[in-house]
């Protein structure tokens, strides 16, 4: 029987890599009786990292769907990776969750940057978070350190409803503030109720009186009864807990050791009890296909079917694998549903509820449920389906701006044309992953999250299509302008029998601004030249701007007018004019102080303060420039402009230098000219290339 929409709770696992996420999933599911062993890393059996890059890497790549049943909840689990070269999983996983899981490593020294990266992926899309603290198991561990840092970083609203007895290699037991009682867990994860040691009672009793308050605070009219009263009731208490989760104004912090077992069982109630279902938003805003006009749906399962497709994903054996939250209706096997992004009709055949890679059939699926479907054949990511007589379009998931770039080619003649459709095929599956043909640097250049984030997707097409691909460094798009106004003359005469080739032409180059492009005007007075070569000439001279002399980049930003020239009554044509339009360019170029400009990128660097010397050493290392600094009150902002040249896997670098903890964005700024020195050697280069070809 298909779970109510009420009875549904849509979690998302994230955090900081390694701190716990993927063994709570599986910890999770052995209690339930989902699975009959706790899975390892280090052996690759876990249920959610199962692919045999994940096995090998030991990290997980991508977000697996996962559920579990909580007595009439269901519960599904969506575990997002930490590692930030995969923060685009953590953007999608965030936009169908409803509720998510924080994990923080109770041995960790302060808020790590992954943790960082989640709660802005949470804010951002308004998921409510709980706070696990896990790994209270493992010797220095710091349980009051961590929640202060997370009081301090993330405000009051952190409220632990949980704290640990004995923390350490011994953890067991752990005070419920909710419960008002002293959890004792054994080794299969079950826990009995005692009552709080005396010793405890005083931290309980201030806890809880922080919670009545924070949950006051969440309703005008709980906050008035409690001014009256000072006290509320049970069910006012537990109602109003619910409202301020939902709301994010308490974020519920609990205490966990999933290798152990212990604290799980009673985080799957809490969740159960508390997490907000689907259709706590009442209805979800679309738009009207084609057009800006915002249009709602309620969730429930009355309302005609939309569902929303947050990944795809390719799967050997099977094919493409669409992963669906339904927006809201009630989905069946055989109906008949239209893509409003590409106007194709797709039949929902076979659906699932997944747990890793084990698919389980369904035959109903209502609203704020989470499944999969194979073999649509025109759907991909952040599409939406929906009935065709009512339709609406949701928003797209904002994925994370690409940070890296390489070249990519194949290493055996032949294989490009696969390389291309595998590339297709990534992009559909991961919109963090771009790539693009680039007809001027002759380049197939793809960029992602990370050098990991590159591999992985590039090992993918290698696997799919037996191949191997080569990373190269990108070429830097230069553009080539000149200083000064100049002048160039070039005849073009070839007598070689029969009809002959003639023609002549006077150019005057000149700057102009940046951004202004190139201009050409015709200057002929008199009859020198037919006006009818005119044409002729600018063909020449746009060619001859393709790949400037320097080095073979574009040229930008000149006015060039065609003055003067002469012609033959008999000889001269179109190709003659080409011919010499291209020559007069070339030499009035030489003559104008010809500079060679490369694009400069503006960089944000959000780094703790002590890593701030080496980064701006760096930075200066670069031939950058320090714009500006700021703080965002825990992190250093630096701002910076670096060439392009200089930023090749930069991403690397930071992370180097500042232990994982750094992260940066960059959009390019402007063009600049390049010292005479590089310019000098990069005509070199140029020239060595041209001779050796």
């Amino acid at each position: 029987m298909a779970t109510l929409t009420k009875d549904i709770r849509n979690i998302a696992l994230v955090g900081h890599s390694a701190t716990g996420k993927t063994i709570l999933a599986d910890a999770f599911l052995l209690n339930a009786g989902t699975i009959n062993r706790l899975g390892s890393i280090q052996e690759g059996t876990t249920t959610s990292d199962y692919t045999s890059e994940e096995v090998e890497r030991q990290i997980s790549l991508r977000a697996p769907l996962m559920h579990f049943m909580q007595q009439n909840t269901k519960i599904n689990l969506l575990d997002a990776p930490g590692y930030m070269d995969f923060s685009g999983e953590l953007k999608a996983v965030c936009h169908v969750a409803d509720a998510a899981v924080l994990t923080v490593d109770a041995r960790a020294n302060g808020i790590e940057v992954g943790t960082e990266i989640a709660w802005t992926a949470l804010e951002e899309s308004a998921t409510s978070p709980f706070i696990a603290v896990t790994m209270l198991d493992k010797e220095h561990t710091h349980f009051d350190v961590i929640v202060k840092d997370l009081q301090k970083r993330f405000g009051d609203h952190v409220l632990p409803v949980q704290f640990p007895v004995n923390e350490g290699p011994a953890f067991s037991t752990i005070v419920d503030v909710l419960k008002k009682k002293c959890l004792v867990f054994d080794d299969k994860g079950n826990y009995t109720e005692q009552d709080v040691p005396a010793e405890h009672q005083g931290r309980v009793d201030e806890l809880f009186e922080k919670l009545v308050e924070l949950v006051a605070e969440s309703d005008d009219a709980l906050l008035e009864k409690f001014f009256e009263t000072g006290e509320l009731s049970g069910e006012e208490i537990g109602n109003g807990m619910k409202n301020a989760i939902a709301g994010r104004t308490l974020f519920p912090l609990v205490c966990i050791s999933s290798m152990k077992n212990i604290g799980v069982t009673r985080l799957a109630e809490i969740l159960a009890d508390l997490a907000p279902a689907p259709d706590h938003v009442g209805e979800v805003r679309g738009k009207k296909p084609g057009t800006p006009d915002a249009i709602t749906r309620k969730v429930n399962s009355a309302e005609p079917v939309s569902v929303y497709i947050y990944k795809s994903l390719y799967e050997q054996h099977i094919g493409e694998m669409s992963y669906f939250k339904i927006m809201s209706g009630t989905l069946r096997p055989g109906m008949d549903l239209k893509n409003v992004k590409s106007g194709a009709n797709e039949r929902f055949g076979t659906f699932f509820t997944m747990n890793g890679k084990t698919r389980t059939d369904v035959t109903e699926m209502h609203a704020g449920d989470i499944g999969s479907v194979v073999k649509l054949k025109e759907t991909h990511t952040c599409n939406t389906l929906c009935d065709p007589k009512a339709p609406i379009e949701y928003d797209a998931i904002v994925f994370p701006d690409p940070i890296i770039r390489v070249a990519v080619e194949a290493s055996a003649k032949g294989d490009d044309e696969k390389i291309g459709v595998g590339l297709a095929q990534i992009c559909a599956e991961d919109p963090s992953f771009h790539y693009v043909v680039d007809p001027e640097l002759k380049q197939t250049i793809v960029s992602g999250l990370g050098e990991t984030h590159l591999d992985v997707s590039l090992k993918k097409i290698e696997q799919r299509y037996n191949i191997h691909i080569n990373q190269i460094e990108p070429r830097i798009p230069y553009r080539e302008t000149v200083r000064k106004t100049a002048e160039g003359h070039y005849r073009h005469k070839k007598q070689s029998g029969g009809a002959g080739q003639f023609g002549e032409v006077f150019l005057r180059i000149e700057p102009k601004e940046r951004g202004e492009g190139i201009e050409f005007v015709s200057e002929l007075v008199g009859m020198n030249v037919d006006r009818s070569f005119i044409p002729s000439v600018e063909k020449g001279v746009n060619q001859a701007t393709v790949e400037g002399p320097i080095s073979g980049s574009k040229v930008i930003d000149l006015k060039i007018a065609f003055y003067d020239g002469k012609m033959h009554p008999v000889d001269s044509k179109d190709i003659a004019f080409q011919i010499a339009g291209r020559g007069a360019f070339r030499e009035a170029f030489q003559k104008g102080d010809p500079i060679l400009l490369e694009p400069i990128y503006e960089i944000e660097v959000k780094i703790p303060e002590e890593y701030m010397g080496d980064v701006m050493g760096d930075v200066s290392s670069r031939r950058g420039k320090v714009l500006g600094m700021d703080s965002d009150g825990h992190y250093q902002i630096i701002k910076a402009s670096v060439p392009l040249a200089n930023l090749y896997k930069y991403a690397n670098t930071l992370r180097s230098i500042s232990q994982g903890r750094g992260i940066f964005r960059q959009k390019f700024s402007h063009y600049e000219y390049v010292p005479k020195d590089i310019q000098e050697k990069i005509a070199a280069e140029h020239q060595k290339e041209r001779e050796e070809a």
